[in-house]
C-alpha cells in the first residue's frame, strides 16, 4: 500500500499494508468502524488452512506461497490460482473486529458494483474466517517493493487527462448513490456533525502525543468552526481512496477501486482530500472541474475546505495508532505533521 507521507514526497516506513492492495494510515472511518470492533486475534493461521478453507467453499485454489502474506493490517492473504489459471486473492481476518467490518464492506461492495464505470472486488466467498475474490486487472498506482513505495503508469506530480477524466467520472457515479438507497443496503450513515466530532475528539485525544504546534493547533480549530467551508449535505465516499488502492489502464485510465471498508455515507470532501494529499492542488482543482461536469456536487468552500480535512488527518492517524498500539503509524503521521501544506483560500 502506498503510505500518504509518499504522497507528499517524503520517506515513510513501509510497515502499513493492507491485504492485497497498498494502505494508508488510519482514515477517518477506521474511527467510525472502531465503534463495532475489536481487537482479539482470529482467522486461519496457515496457506494450508487458507487454501483449504477456499476449496471446502467450491474454489479449487493452487498456490506457491509457503506462508502467509502478513504485511496486511487487517487481513493475512494467499495470492492463487484456479484450474483455469484466473488470478485469486484470498483473505482472512487478524482480529475479530475484521470480522465485522468485513460485513459492512460486502454490503457496501453489492450496492457500488452495479453502479460504478469500474471494477470493485466481488466477493465468491464470503464467511467470517475467509474472503475470495477473483484479482482485478489492472496496475495498482502505487505498489511496494524493497527499496519502499513505487508508483506507476502516472506521474503525482502531473497525473495525465485519461486518469482526471476517469476519476472524476467514478467519483461522480458514487457520489450520485442515495442517503435512502445506502440506508437499505445498510451502509453505514455518518452525519456532519458526527464527522466534526469525532475529528474534534481525535484532536484532544492526541494533543499530547502529537504535540502539534500553537499555529496548527489553532488552525484545526478554525477550521473545525467555519460553517463556510463545511458542505450542508453528505455522499457515500470510499473512505480510503489513495493510489495503492486505484488499479489503473495503461494509458492512465482508472479502471478499479479495492478496499471498501471504510466507505460510509459522510462528508463528500474525503475522498477529494486523500486525493489533493496526493496530488496536489492543482490536480485538485483539475479533477473537481471535470467532477462537476459528470454531475457531481460541489460548493464555494470545497477547495478549502479539503485542503484542511487533510491538515487533520495526522490526529486522526494518531488517535487509531495509540488505540491499537501501532508505533509506526505514530511515527509515520508525526512526520507528516511536520509537513502540512499551507491553507488554501482561508484566512
Amino acid at each position: 500500500m502506498v503510505l500518504l507521507g509518499q504522497c507528499l514526497k517524503r520517506p515513510v516506513s513501509t510497515a502499513f499494508a493492507r491485504g492485497s492492495s497498498q494502505r494508508s494510515f488510519a482514515s477517518e472511518g477506521d474511527l467510525f468502524m472502531s465503534s463495532i470492533r475489536e481487537s482479539r486475534s482470529c482467522g486461519l493461521a496457515s496457506v494450508t488452512e487458507l487454501v483449504g478453507a477456499a476449496r471446502a467453499r467450491g474454489l479449487q485454489l493452487a498456490t506457491n506461497q509457503a506462508e502467509l502474506d502478513q504485511t496486511g493490517l487487517d487481513f493475512h492473504v494467499v495470492h492463487g490460482a484456479d484450474e483455469h489459471g484466473t488470478r485469486w486473492i484470498v483473505r482472512t481476518p487478524r482480529r475479530s473486529d475484521v470480522v465485522a467490518a468485513a460485513r459492512v464492506e460486502a454490503r457496501v461492495l453489492s450496492l457500488v458494483a452495479p453502479r460504478l464505470p469500474v471494477e470493485v472486488p466481488i466477493w465468491r466467498v464470503h464467511d467470517d474466517d475467509v474472503i475470495a475474490y477473483r484479482r482485478l486487472e489492472g496496475t495498482p498506482a502505487v505498489t511496494l517493493d524493497e527499496n519502499g513505495p513505487k508508483w506507476n503508469v502516472i506521474d503525482p506530480a502531473a497525473p495525465c487527462e485519461a486518469f482526471l477524466d476517469s476519476f472524476a467520472t467514478m467519483l461522480a457515479s458514487l457520489q450520485s448513490i442515495t442517503v435512502e438507497e445506502a440506508e437499505r443496503a445498510g451502509v453505514p450513515i455518518r452525519p456532519i456533525a458526527r464527522s466534526r466530532a469525532t475529528i474534534a475528539g481525535a484532536m484532544e485525544a492526541t494533543r499530547k502525543v502529537l504535540a502539534p504546534s500553537d499555529a496548527v493547533w489553532s488552525r484545526w480549530q478554525r477550521w473545525l468552526s467555519n460553517d463556510d467551508l463545511w458542505p450542508t449535505h453528505i455522499a457515500l465516499v470510499h473512505g480510503d481512496l489513495h493510489p495503492g488502492h486505484m488499479l489503473l489502464a495503461p494509458d492512465g485510465t482508472l479502471t478499479g477501486v479495492l478496499d471498501w471498508t471504510e466507505a460510509q455515507f459522510t462528508d463528500p470532501s474525503l475522498d477529494l482530500a486523500m486525493f489533493f494529499g496526493c496530488f496536489g492542488a492543482k490536480a485538485l482543482e483539475a479533477l473537481l472541474s471535470r467532477f462537476e461536469r459528470a454531475g457531481g456536487k460541489v460548493w464555494p468552500g470545497l477547495v478549502a475546505h479539503a485542503v484542511e480535512r487533510w491538515a487533520a488527518f495526522p490526529a486522526l492517524g494518531a488517535e487509531w495508532a495509540l488505540r491499537t498500539n501501532n508505533d509506526g503509524v505514530l511515527e509515520h503521521v508525526r512526520a507528516q505533521l511536520a509537513a502540512l501544506p499551507p491553507p488554501i483560500g482561508v484566512d
